[in-house]
């Protein structure tokens, strides 16, 4: 059994997940400088940008640290990341153990913790936490639970991130049963349903936040591609500072080794690929792409998918 002896693992995983905490820390001075005690109570009265509020998870979950524990602000994010991000590295690992050995699962959780620090800005976007557990956690769902269990997964998952949304592609692909019409509208309206809760709920959420303004505005497609092509005319020695180029660089050679050897890989891997264009696409359009944390659930997808051309040890 895969859960046998995960002691030892859960231990290396959450003092991991305080390494990537404290790099978090080091780089973000609003964490201390007043700007996250202001935020918060201003998200509880929903008064703070539209993509923020609508996430409420990410404040609900360190108010209620507060009024259970005694908590200060600042600490409850503290606790927040900690566990959610060490929560992440323990489900990736059990989830990876069902195609690969312990050490494999292992080496891909530490690989995971080891590009995270890359994604760290002086930023307080703290839906991330979460969104890196309930991203495995729905991959995991998609491809081993019920469909009940995905519906469930997509809508707790968008309360904090309406990212996970992106998650139906894979339940798609998962299920895709070849292009005669009739399979195809069947897995088609079979997503829909399980995806359903999580559209309401993110339709309802964007409603409720609508008059509220959007930081940066809400297309970035021209100032994306216009940074990327820029950045790539730069010279080689100028890469560690082309921010537009981090999209490419935070998976670096991982995003072509998961490409490679593709009918030899798992089924539910194939599947899992679809997000990555269902999920880049819509980041260049409306994010900004430099903001590499925006790329870390991939990790999910990139590295077992990369795995099974790098070892030939995958079960």
């Amino acid at each position: 059994m895969a859960r046998k002896g995960m002691l030892p693992f859960v231990a290396i995983y959450a003092f991991l997940s305080f390494l990537d905490l404290r790099a978090k820390l080091q780089v973000t001075p609003a964490w201390f400088d007043g700007t996250l005690d202001r935020n918060h109570p201003a998200l509880l009265a929903f008064q703070y940008v539209q993509n923020e509020q609508s996430r409420i998870l990410q404040f609900y979950i360190p108010e209620a640290l507060i009024r259970l524990f005694g908590l200060s602000v600042i600490h409850a994010y503290m606790v927040q990341r900690w566990l959610f991000v060490g929560l992440s590295f323990t489900l990736f690992h059990l989830y990876s153990r069902r195609w690969f050995s312990t050490p494999l699962a292992f080496a891909a959780v530490v690989l995971l913790a080891a590009i995270l620090p890359f994604s760290f800005y002086n930023d307080l976007q703290e839906s991330s936490a979460f969104l890196m557990a309930s991203f495995v956690a729905g991959l995991w769902t998609i491809r081993d639970g019920p469909s009940w269990a995905v519906a469930i997964a997509l809508l707790v998952g968008a309360m904090d991130n309406e990212t996970t949304l992106s998650l139906a592609s894979v339940y798609w692909a998962d299920r895709f049963a070849g292009w005669r019409p009739g399979a195809l509208l069947k897995t088609t309206w079979r997503t829909v349903a399980v995806a359903a809760p999580a559209i309401v709920y993110t339709a309802w959420i964007r409603y409720v936040t609508w008059g509220q303004p959007h930081p940066g505005g809400p297309r970035h497609w021209g100032d994306n591609i216009g940074g990327i092509l820029a950045d790539m005319r730069l010279s080689p020695l100028e890469y560690p500072r082309a921010l537009y180029l981090s999209i490419f660089f935070i998976f670096n050679v991982l995003w072509i080794f998961a490409f490679l050897r593709l009918k030899e890989k798992p089924r539910f891997v194939r599947a899992t690929l679809v997000l990555i264009p269902a999920f880049v696409l819509p980041h260049l359009f409306t994010g900004i792409i430099y903001e590499v944390r925006q790329m870390v659930p991939l990790g999910f997808v990139v590295i077992p998918a990369a795995f099974f051309w790098m070892f030939r040890e995958a079960e």
